[in-house]
């Protein structure tokens, strides 16, 4: 999603307008919901986090200054679920780009070995290796970059090393499994 926010200025006249009656209270609320969907894409590792604030914000504008009426109370609140429908969005078009190697290593093995094989070569990871990529794929809102002290991209280079690590363990224990 290459997206620039390209708003003119009727249209962020009607933003500003719909956010607050002065200028002044506008711009503060502005900032603060600006930051605020920064925050939520961030959380749900949406790179570049930027881009898809600046989407939720031109989606809103664009609505306003067609003379749309949103009858939400609280602007956070319709930004917050204008976001949801840019994340989904995004999801699923990084779902579309998953490449083949996703796909399991041997489909001819059968599942009994593959689950063997996939237990046992969890058992073999380091207890902060098994952590890390259980806290990753079980709970992704958890600010687990944060925990670690790392930088998404950190993280998400960290959990590749172990994922790698894992598929390796899995494809030599199914080529035993074979002979």
């Amino acid at each position: 999603m290459s997206h620039l926010l390209v708003l003119r200025q009727p249209e962020f006249d009607a933003l500003l307008e719909w956010l607050a009656p002065s200028r002044e209270q506008a711009g503060e609320k502005y900032e603060f919901i600006r930051h605020r969907l920064l925050r939520y894409f961030e959380g749900h590792r949406c790179v570049p986090a930027d881009e898809h604030v600046d989407e939720t914000i031109d989606r809103v504008a664009r609505r306003l200054a067609r003379g749309e009426r949103i009858l939400s109370p609280d602007p956070v609140r319709y930004f917050y679920g204008v976001a949801k429908n840019v994340f989904l969005e995004f999801r699923k078009h990084q779902l579309s780009l998953q490449r083949p190697r996703d796909v399991p290593l041997v489909v001819e093995s059968s599942s009994s070995s593959r689950l063997a094989c996939v237990t046992c070569c969890l058992d073999a990871l380091t207890p902060r290796a098994r952590e890390l990529l259980e806290a990753y794929y079980l709970d992704p809102r958890a600010g687990l970059a944060a925990h670690e002290g790392v930088t998404p991209n950190a993280l998400r280079l960290r959990v590749f090393k172990e994922k790698q690590k894992l598929r390796a363990c899995i494809a030599r224990c199914l080529q035993r499994h074979q002979h």
